[in-house]
């Protein structure tokens, strides 16, 4: 069995984090936040890492770009997000940018094209006697 898909937001603006934190979590995700980019490094080689991460491009010691980079080297995909315009950032990027301050519904829908399906029941996995509905 695979580790919950969850969210990680890194953002060293730590009202920001926990704004981000709180509006994903308002629309169903797991979600959780740190300000700090080293600790992110570390769950990333964790038992039950992040399913998709949210990065903060300017950090302290570790830039967003370097962490997502990371990540998705690990397989797990993110996105970067800025204050500054994305048009005056170098353009190999190792994922999305989102620009700061964003629309709730745009950050929603980018995770929500990187939660993974929900498991859907199969007639293998019914207990017996139990007929499956593919309806």
């Amino acid at each position: 069995m695979s580790p919950p898909w969850w969210v990680l937001v890194v953002d060293d603006d730590a009202d920001v984090n926990a704004l981000i934190v709180e509006m994903l979590r308002d629309e169903g995700f797991a979600a959780h936040g740190l300000t700090q980019a080293r600790a992110a490094m570390a769950l990333l080689d964790s038992a039950s890492p992040p399913g998709f991460i949210i990065a903060d491009m300017t950090m302290p010691d570790i830039d967003g770009a370097d962490l997502v980079g990371r990540a998705a080297r690990q397989g797990i995909q993110g996105m970067l997000i800025t204050a500054a315009d994305p048009r005056r950032l170098p353009s190999l990027q190792p994922a999305p940018i989102m620009r700061k301050p964003f629309e709730v519904d745009e950050l929603i829908q980018v995770v929500s094209r990187h939660r993974p399906a929900p498991p859907t029941p199969s007639a293998a996995s019914a207990p017996p006697g139990a007929i499956a509905c593919t309806a």
